[in-house]
């Protein structure tokens, strides 16, 4: 059996957004260079509004992996091809969507390694010989928890799946259990952050300056260190919202002073056109420009930012992780 690349599908962000976002900062760092103002800004501020974008960004995304979930259901019970047609898209959002919210991958989503239940780079073969085997005699969501590898289950396994269509009762049973049990990670990070079972929501606990600042810029640096090229444009995306917010006045950088925003300004545009979808890798494989954007990125923010802010530095190159 040969192996294939997962199918992947994008639903990008509207540009038009974007671009409004780019030229609101790009005025805002012009007003300030021209009034000589920078600093001043209270930390707890900044973190407050970070904690609460990274709780209103994750409790977005229950709804989207419901419909995902919902979708792939209704594909398996019609077998009509406009219903899987249908389940590529919203697997595909709902993956897009995910990786997007990778600058609120801190504390509850590393805790629990959510990423190796929501969408870690999947195998297709792996995932064609979980199909052929013979046990289990059903998949479902408690063996994919427990007895598969994070490359044979997620939303990277889900389109590989889906790529077949029409799928048999077993390829439906291990489709609908990778989308639910994709759901049920997503769900439990989005309750960490807003409402636990028990202790703190951890919006809570990034907003406290004695730990906030460096959770944030040493999850900045792994964000900047991962090479996964498959979602390198959803992760430009949030990293620049988890420098600048959701508007382009907001995020890390508010803390900074002008040049160092406008220089980081330019870094995350020029990473962001690098790792547009079709041009950030070949083959899976990183290109030189979305590399090179990165590195730059990063070391700006592995030493200036780190020195202005007063960082202490915990994350290296040798924690970086494929998939996050």
């Amino acid at each position: 059996m040969s192996r294939r690349k997962p199918l992947k599908m994008r639903t990008p962000r509207s540009t038009t957004a974007r671009s409004t976002k780019r030229t609101a900062v790009g005025a805002l760092v012009v007003v300030g260079l021209l009034t000589g103002c920078s600093g001043g800004t209270d930390r707890g501020d900044v973190l407050a509004d970070l904690a609460t974008q990274g709780a209103e960004t994750l409790e977005a995304l229950p709804e989207v992996a419901a419909a995902a979930t919902a979708a792939v259901q209704t594909a398996c019970a019609s077998g009509e091809k406009a219903d899987f047609d249908a389940a590529v898209e919203d697997v595909a959002a709902a993956q897009t969507r995910w990786h997007e919210a990778e600058a609120f991958w801190l504390g509850p989503a590393t805790d629990l390694r959510s990423n190796s239940i929501v969408d870690w780079p999947a195998n297709a073969q792996d995932v064609d010989d979980l199909v052929a085997a013979e046990e289990p005699a059903t998949i479902d969501v408690n063996y994919l928890a427990a007895y598969v590898g994070a490359d044979t289950r997620g939303y990277g396994a889900v389109l590989t799946l889906l790529e077949q269509a029409p799928l048999d009762e077993r390829q439906c049973d291990y489709a609908n259990a990778a989308t639910a049990l994709a759901e049920s990670g997503i769900d439990a990070v989005t309750a960490a952050w807003t409402d636990p079972d028990d202790g703190e929501p951890y919006r809570d606990e990034l907003a406290d300056p004695a730990v906030g600042i460096d959770a944030v810029v040493n999850h900045l640096l792994a964000l900047l260190t991962n090479k996964d090229a498959a979602n390198w444009e959803a992760r430009s995306n949030s990293v620049e919202d988890l420098l600048f917010g959701p508007e382009g006045d907001s995020g890390l950088s508010a803390l900074l002073d002008d040049d160092l925003t406008a220089q980081l300004r330019t870094e995350t545009d020029e990473l962001i056109s690098a790792t547009r979808d079709g041009e950030a890798a070949a083959d899976d494989e990183p290109s030189e420009a979305a590399l090179a954007a990165m590195n730059e990125l990063r070391a700006t923010v592995a030493t200036q930012v780190v020195a202005e802010l007063g960082v202490t530095v915990t994350f290296s190159d040798a924690d970086g992780d494929s998939a996050g």
